[in-house]
């Protein structure tokens, strides 16, 4: 539970940019029915066969069709596919199968374009079913065995490990079904859950390449257990309703329900143009940030000004001394699609004062070496990489004495002169190429320390963890300008639905933006806490490992039990944003306090967004509002219902504030150099929360770890 706790609040913290419109109809493609027809016709040849096939499937009328580009005629493409699925002998070979399956597409695409909504497309799509056939199921047990066989060779190769592994994943059930005439569905489906489950090291390739094809299987198997065309159809009835329900106003029972039957669709890969053509309207991205390279900038840039000494070997001569680095680390964000591209650049000039020693002779010398290291990171979702630094140097040097040692005569120390100045010009290119290479490595060095702890934490906190629990954003990418450095997510596993529409538009300047839709949220939540039992020290535990310290309100009472809450499976927390607010609700199937048990009762509080001064400020409603599942206004509550509402009314009213004041946002980590960020928007409604702040240009106030510090810390103040 440690791990979910802190992968949802780690997930929640990522991060918004403009999406381009979108259309409501289906995309319609014909490439793969005219790559079909063209591999049918290729493999049928010019001869009598060839022309027999062509006339009775009638491929002339399928040709005109393709030419007339959005005018097609979907009748005539329903003759041709109808012509394929007649049943003649010969039309179970491969090319009329392609041509079949994506005529199939083809029609369904057309269907939903050519209705006048997606509810209407729904119910038509019923004529599109299509069973799980004998060679479905033959051909995805074949896949699933395939991939078994591999993660069997590599456990065996784990010894001990490998063995462990095996008892965990239930190894013996899943080779007896596989064996078995008639698999036990249930059986299988227990197996596949350990294959989702958080189990560290189940993101790896080669179990991820079993946990796939065994749930394809699993759901083969039910299907054909049940009467699936009548669920089918079942199914698109009440997906065309609340489609409607869902255009005239949207709420996240009816984003549950819907994105409950589009699940339910593919896992029996039903209607799948209709599935596409449904999240292409109502599930778009639902997290977008934006951060300035101002901001970006100021957790890498900074001054440098330092003393080293010199200690350097040049034709020969061995040389020391010391040298002062003056210059900076500035960033650099390099414009990119699919990544974000940024550039540390470090440079400035390095002052020596040095004494080179070679043989009788010895030499003082004063340089400059202009300097300049880069060093460029590219983030995506698979965490941070780099590529090899580069560096540069020019040295000039000034001789400032030359001995030629005591006994040295006036005839030797003039030949050392000259000797010095003659390759005082190819020592100031080695020594620039000396330079160049200690730059580069110090500047790969400073790079691998940070690099390797922000890729480590990504890795390790936030993707691994939703990858073993299969809730990974379904798109996550970052892009970067000259000045931006842009993140767009979407959160919303195969039974969810994203966003329905766009985000408002953030109006004012600002150094970081976020716009959120409540169904990233609520998506989160659902997926890593629906049905967890979560305890009062998990949760202490948990804010101190990211916030640093325990804030007052999670401290524990000393007259008071500890307590804990198992959430909901279905809809654990919800928020809503409307109305320049927001209403958030906690769902606990069961709550513990002390040695006491209670049962399900939800907590919902109220906010209101106010401004206040420059700045803006959280209003909660009085009385938090605490009731039962599906509780009907005028009823009474039982005696444990007022004794739980009670000490529910002061847990929650003491971790949910009455009012939360602005006082800034400060970053973690390096980006606290940033200072405190102002917020300079904040509004919610249709569902999303847009917030904006600027760099206010006063430094972070210092960190604070316990009470004590606090409370040094007011004294001090008070003393002014």
């Amino acid at each position: 539970m440690a791990t979910q706790f802190r992968t949802f609040a780690f997930a929640l913290a990522l991060g918004v940019v403009c999406l381009s419109s979108f259309e409501v109809r289906a995309e319609v493609s014909a490439a793969p029915v005219q790559a079909a027809l063209g591999g049918l016709e290729s493999w049928l040849g010019d001869g009598a066969n060839g022309k027999t096939w062509s006339e009775y499937l009638n491929l002339p009328s399928l040709h005109a069709e393709l030419a007339k580009g959005d005018k097609v005629d979907p009748a005539v493409v329903a003759a041709v596919q109808r012509k394929l699925e007649s049943g003649a002998g010969g039309l179970e070979l491969g090319p009329f199968a392609k041509l079949r399956d994506a005529l199939a597409q083809w029609s369904a695409e057309l269907a939903i374009a050519s209705a006048p909504g997606l509810p209407e497309a729904t119910l038509q799509a019923e004529a599109a079913f299509r069973p799980i056939s004998d060679a479905d199921l033959a051909a995805d047990k074949t896949a699933l065995e395939a991939a078994v066989a591999k993660l069997d060779r590599y456990l065996k190769s784990g010894g001990a490990n490998g063995a462990a592994w095996r008892e965990y994943l239930h190894w013996k059930d899943l080779e007896a079904q596989l064996k078995a005439d008639k698999p036990d569905v249930d059986t299988l489906k227990s197996v596949s859950q350990r294959f989702a489950a958080d189990q560290v090291g189940l993101e790896l390739p080669v179990f991820a390449d079993v946990a796939a094809p065994l749930e394809r299987y699993v759901n083969d198997l039910a299907a054909n257990k049940e009467d699936l065309k009548t669920q089918y159809a079942t199914q698109l009835k009440a997906l065309s309703d609340e489609l409607k329900q869902y255009a005239a106003g949207q709420n996240d029972e009816l984003a549950l329900g819907l994105g409950g039957r589009l699940g339910w669709l593919e896992s029996m890969r039903q209607a799948t143009p209709l599935v596409s053509a449904i999240r292409k309207r109502y599930s778009q991205p639902n997290l977008h940030v934006r951060a300035s390279h101002r901001l970006v900038g100021a957790g890498i840039a900074r001054p440098v000004d330092e003393v080293t000494p010199v200690n350097d070997v040049i034709l020969g001569t061995n040389i020391t001394g010391t040298g002062r680095t003056m210059g900076k680390v500035d960033l650099k964000l390099v414009p990119t699609t699919d990544k974000a591209t940024l550039e540390t650049v470090l440079s400035g000039k390095v002052h020596s004062r040095t004494v080179g020693r070679n043989g009788p002779a010895t030499i003082h010398s004063n340089g400059i070496t202009e300097i300049e290291g880069r060093k460029r990171i590219v983030i995506d979702e698979r965490g941070l990489a780099s590529y090899p630094a580069t560096a540069t140097a020019k040295t000039r040097t000034t001789i400032t004495g030359i001995a030629a040692g005591r006994s040295g005569s006036g005839m030797v120390q003039r030949i050392a002169t000259k000797k010095v100045y003659e390759a005082k010009s190819e020592a100031e290119q080695v020594g620039s190429q000396h330079a160049a290479a200690r730059v580069k490595r110090r500047v790969e060095q400073e790079a691998a320390v940070g690099l390797g702890k922000a890729h480590w934490n990504y890795v390790n906190k936030v993707r691994n963890p939703l990858l073993r629990r299969h809730e990974f954003p379904s798109l996550f990418r970052l892009s970067t300008t000259d000045d931006s450095l842009f993140v767009i997510a979407q959160q919303a596993n195969r039974f969810q639905i994203g966003a329905p529409d766009n985000p408002p538009s953030v109006t004012v300047e600002n150094d970081l933006a976020v716009q959120v839709h409540e169904s990233m949220i609520n998506n989160f939540a659902a997926a890593l806490l629906g049905g967890v039992t979560l305890k009062e020290e998990e949760v202490q535990k948990q804010a101190t490992e990211l916030l640093g310290e325990l804030p007052e309100r999670l401290k524990s009472e000393n007259d008071r039990d500890p307590w804990s809450i198992t959430f909901a499976k279905i809809r654990p927390v919800t928020i809503h944003f409307a109305d320049n607010g927001f209403q958030v609700t906690v769902r606990g199937q069961r709550y513990t306090s002390g040695d006491r048990d209670f049962q399900a009762m939800n907590v919902t509080a109220d906010y209101k967004i106010e401004a206040d001064g420059g700045g803006f400020r959280l209003v909660r409603k009085d009385e938090l509002q605490i009731e039962p599942p599906n509780f009907v206004k005028g009823k009474s509550l039982s005696g444990r219902q007022i004794a739980l509402k009670t000490l529910l009314e002061k847990r929650f009213g003491k971790m949910l504030d009455k009012e939360v004041k602005s006082k800034g946002l400060v970053l973690p980590g390096r980006w606290r150099e940033a200072g405190r960020l102002d917020p300079k928007q904040l509004q919610s409604g249709g569902g999303w929360l847009v917030a904006a702040w600027v760099e206010s240009g006063e430094p972070a106030p210092p960190e604070v770890k316990d009470k004590e510090k606090v409370a040094q810390s007011d004294r001090a103040l008070s003393s002014r």
